[in-house]
């Protein structure tokens, strides 16, 4: 723990410094080519996916289990790696710059407890800045400024197991925004929320300056957050087009199981 004198040193004697370099401002903060991947029990989760998102645009994956949405995610910043080309605000990602573009590119799973392992919510938000090397008030100051951020201000002393969904759901997205990304991308965000957590999270999220990308089946997610959504299916992108004209489209989103908002 930061408290902890101890957890500092032992991080600081190993030297954990991790890339800090914004990257060049290309105005494009996506850039995916040719991406396939296959898992190890050969199954074919994307197949020669191509997209691009600019910077500053919020961006939903949208279609059925198996389509490859949250695969695709995963790629974004090195948690998986298949065959095509990814580019993150310009600087291509590859062993040499994984640990760059993980600093860029904040990654929000679906279910916070994958996320949260800490004693502490301090303790579980400190863990990125820690492990980039910063020093101790800059550490204390992310945290504080990402809490702020979530409206979780005043929770740095509870244990994260005990917070409701919603709760660990906000602590998980100050893991992020601690480690002030870029791009923010989120494994279906809303998922199990009740419907005034939900909308707590659309409110924060709608605060946010970074690229937003989010894997979701939330239509009414979709519709009050996302500016541009993209349909998967197979592997593959088969819609991609604004918000509004595939929410207005109800044949098209009844040919991919989507259900109107």
């Amino acid at each position: 723990m930061l408290h902890s004198e101890g957890w500092y040193s032992l991080l600081d004697s190993k030297a954990i410094i991790a890339e800090r370099t914004a990257g060049p401002s290309t105005g494009c903060a996506v850039d995916v080519t040719n991406l396939s991947y296959t898992y190890p029990n050969g199954f074919e989760a994307l197949r020669s996916v191509n997209l691009t998102i600019r910077e500053g645009e919020r961006v939903a994956l949208m279609g059925p289990n198996g389509a490859g949405k949250s695969t695709l995610l995963m790629h974004l910043n090195g948690v998986l790696t298949g065959q095509g080309r990814i580019e993150i605000t310009g600087i291509p990602l590859d062993e040499s710059t994984v640990r760059q573009i993980r600093a860029l590119v904040g990654f929000v799973f679906q279910n916070p407890d994958d996320q949260l392992f800490s004693p502490t919510v301090f303790d579980d938000i400190a863990y990125g800045p820690l492990y980039m090397g910063l020093p101790k008030d800059d550490i204390r100051r992310r945290v504080s400024d990402a809490l702020a951020a979530v409206d979780m201000a005043g929770f740095e002393e509870r244990m994260p197991h005990h917070l409701s969904l919603g709760q660990r759901k906000r602590i998980s997205v100050a893991t992020v925004l601690a480690m002030d990304p870029r791009i923010l991308v989120l494994d279906e965000p809303s998922a199990g929320l009740d419907p005034r957590a939900r909308k707590g999270l659309i409110q924060l999220l709608r605060g946010l300056p970074q690229t937003l990308i989010a894997s979701t089946h939330d239509m009414r997610l979709v519709r009050d957050l996302f500016d541009r959504a993209v349909i998967m299916q197979d592997g593959r992108i088969v819609v991609d087009a604004s918000t509004r004209e595939i929410i207005d489209d109800e044949v098209l989103l009844d040919q991919y199981g989507l259900e109107l908002p």
